[in-house]
């Protein structure tokens, strides 16, 4: 490796680790198929993300679009299951 390498491959690594290292979840107001039973939630990327410290969100007008199909995707690691449900007005797949 010349020297334009390793400036680039720990430029790269240090950008992934600064960017990985701020992950946090989002508070988000999530409820149930109908629009029901609404709580507010952490929502996260990874099961590694830190706690969210936010301010809870202004509660959101439910959605009129239909529910979309179960999801077939395998949960990510640190959950078991996976569900579609509402989070601030919108649908969106949620795992746990």
């Amino acid at each position: 490796m010349n020297i334009i390498q390793i400036i680039i491959f720990c430029g790269i690594a240090i950008l992934t680790l600064t960017v990985n290292s701020h992950a946090t979840c989002r508070r988000s107001y999530v409820c149930d198929d109908r629009g029901y039973n609404c709580q507010y939630m952490d929502i996260c990327d990874d099961s590694l993300d830190l706690p969210s410290v936010d301010v809870d969100p202004i509660p959101s007008v439910p959605s009129t679009d239909l529910k979309p199909l179960p999801s077939v995707d395998v949960p990510p690691i640190g959950t078991s299951k996976c569900e579609y449900k509402q989070v601030n007005g919108r649908w969106q797949n949620v795992c746990w």
